[in-house]
């Protein structure tokens, strides 16, 4: 159970808004509108299934399966999915997905499922309402749980932008997607060599770089494949000591190689992007994991840069059987089509020419 001292918190409550940070313009809101709608938790609305209505406030069946986590049941939990490693320590930076609820509303008032990415904070340093941020620290990579939180750890006495009443209880739905340490890389390098070859140390740095390659992506795309690679040469080389090891080092690898592909293909460095495309085919051999049709996309963005056009358009084919219908893929088909169909139309205009000037005597 998590301690907290109540009178850290304002008796007049806190006036906090929703993370509307990535919602920027009208059209973005419309679409986040729209996508709300395939989060509708009908359980919240007091509803078994879309027929039958159950008795009695929808939170309190709710509560019944959870345990307390702050005293006097200010934060209730319960866990849907189980998550594995340590749970996160302050100033540890999270990124989270979660859908946030009102009793008898089926809509979430906020969601990052609906706005497709991942909302980032500090741990423990006030950057979101402290029933969040002590919910979160309750968990592990990967684990999804159910939080109760009273009005005095959530939105308070002003509640939230008119779509919080006053005094209100909410529901979040949070799954804890990475925890990067951002004094990891530092502390790493100064390991001794031993230290540094063993997969808890070696995970730690490597989620930092991703993290920091991340930030640089959109800055400097090359600075941020340097990172990806020196994470990759880390974790090719770490001693795994258990099958939990091996898993969580072939599901990060896996992130890279795509990263990695993603970013040559974008950076026109075809060759190595192909490297990367080889590498998630080997990662991936006698596994239940299979190729996205971002993977095929990019890789044949690449081929068709070598111009190993018959290749390419097996790829595009089988993006395409995944992705019928997008338009990226179908425009890279019609870009491929007309690149061979112009290397026809020289190799038949060379091999006229070739033909039609007879040495003369």
């Amino acid at each position: 159970m998590v301690s907290v001292n109540l009178k850290d918190l304002v008796e007049n409550g806190f006036e906090f808004t929703v993370n509307q940070e990535d919602v920027e313009d009208e059209e973005a809101d419309i679409e986040y509108k729209k996508n709300l709608l395939q989060f509708m938790n009908m359980q919240i609305a007091g509803y078994q299934d879309e027929d039958t209505y159950v008795q009695g406030q929808p939170f309190e069946t709710i509560s019944s399966k959870m345990i307390n986590i702050v005293e006097r049941g200010a934060i209730k939990k319960r866990i849907i999915r189980d998550g594995y490693g340590e749970k996160p320590q302050d100033s540890e930076t999270v990124y989270i997905h979660y859908n946030a609820y009102i009793e008898y509303n089926a809509e979430p008032f906020d969601s990052t499922y609906a706005r497709k990415k991942p909302h980032k904070f500090l741990v423990n340093c006030g950057k979101v309402i402290i029933g969040l941020d002590i919910a979160v620290q309750s968990m592990r990579i990967n684990e999804k749980s159910q939080f109760l939180i009273q009005p005095n750890f959530a939105y308070g006495k002003l509640g939230c932008l008119q779509r919080v009443p006053p005094n209100t209880e909410v529901l979040f739905e949070i799954e804890l997607l990475q925890i990067v340490n951002a004094g990891a890389a530092l502390r790493f390098i100064d390991l001794p060599e031993e230290e540094q070859r063993k997969f808890t140390k070696v995970y730690e740095y490597c989620l930092a770089l991703c993290a920091k390659a991340k930030d640089l992506y959109v800055k400097n795309i090359n600075a941020a494949i340097k990172e990806y690679n020196i994470a990759v040469s880390k974790l090719e080389i770490c001693q795994l000591e258990t099958e939990d090891d091996q898993v969580k080092q072939q599901e990060l690898l896996l992130k890279l190689y795509t990263n990695l592909l993603v970013a040559y293909t974008k950076t026109g460095v075809p060759r190595k992007g192909c490297i990367n495309f080889n590498r998630i085919s080997e990662l991936i051999k006698g596994t239940d994991i299979k190729m996205t049709a971002k993977m095929y996309y990019n890789n044949a963005k690449c081929l068709r840069m070598l111009g190993e056009f018959d290749l390419a358009k097996k790829r595009l084919n089988l993006a395409l059987k995944l992705e019928p219908k997008n338009p990226e893929i179908l425009n890279e088909m019609l870009t491929l089509d007309m690149k061979i169909k112009s290397y026809k139309e020289k190799v038949t205009q060379m091999s006229k020419g070739l033909f039609s000037n007879p040495k003369q005597d």
